[in-house]
């Protein structure tokens, strides 16, 4: 795959997990990228790849079209970057620290929306992003409905980014609605379009994140399930193991 990033970075390495190719960095590069992009008002189609997002591409045309047309997929889980150790990986890129390095990277450069979570979902996390980086604008915030976007509600989407004169785009709807997100409106859109997740809930307060002492261990789903086990019980029980299958099904 060649895309924006790879030609402006021409020393981006990717390493393939489920036939997807994954971007051999860590957070700080990521958002060193999504920035320069940002600036210079460059279309980039983002994707963090976990083990339940990458356990899809089997069964999920749409995201595995999405994520195949992704300029910069990242490992978002520890099991997505350690299989990239032989190509020197070294994340894995969670979805909340991601957020962080390119506010803080970024600074006055970029003018940032927040699409995503439930009612003031957003505005809260935008508030407490401007606490950690005063200098940062946000131009818009928005609550997605709750139900499918039709092509009329996409174009709607855009045109109000646009207006804004926002120059990156967050996405939080949850895996796989915001990467079919990203792959939609990229065509409408000349700036980096990321979906976090759960990185607005985390940002706002509305969900407590793991203890640090599980980031990158592993072991940082369990405490996701533990924290909302009615709506997770099957993204870790039924995909976990999928994920292992279709990644040895895809082996190189």
């Amino acid at each position: 795959m060649v895309g924006v990033t790879d030609l402006l970075h021409p020393q981006l390495r990717t390493y393939p997990v489920c036939g997807v190719p994954i971007a051999a960095l860590d957070a700080s590069r990521a958002a060193a990228q999504i920035v320069d992009h940002a600036v210079a008002e460059e279309s980039l189609q983002v994707h963090l790849c976990n083990a339940y997002t990458l356990s899809l591409v089997d069964f999920d045309d749409r995201m595995r079209a999405a994520l195949l047309a992704g300029d910069l997929n990242l490992a978002d889980g520890a099991p997505v970057a350690w299989l990239g150790r032989a190509t020197g990986a070294v994340g894995p890129v969670r979805g909340a620290e991601l957020v962080g390095e390119v506010w803080q990277q970024g600074g006055s450069g970029l003018r940032h929306y927040l699409y995503g979570g439930k009612d003031g979902v957003a505005d809260e996390m935008a508030a407490a992003l401007r606490a950690r980086t005063p200098d940062a604008v946000v131009a818009g915030t928005e609550t997605p409905p709750f139900r499918a976007l039709t092509e009329g509600d996409l174009d709607a989407i855009a045109a109000r980014v646009r207006a804004s004169g926002a120059n990156i785009l967050w996405i939080g709807l949850g895996t796989p609605r915001q990467d079919y997100l990203v792959h939609r409106l990229s065509a409408s859109l000349s700036l980096p379009i990321v979906p976090v997740g759960a990185a607005f809930d985390f940002w706002s307060g509305a969900i407590k994140e793991a203890p640090r002492v599980l980031h990158g261990s592993g072991f940082e789903w369990l405490h996701r399930l533990a924290s909302e086990p009615r709506r997770l019980w099957r993204r870790y029980l039924l995909g976990n193991p999928r994920f292992l299958l279709t990644a040895w099904r895809h082996r190189p």
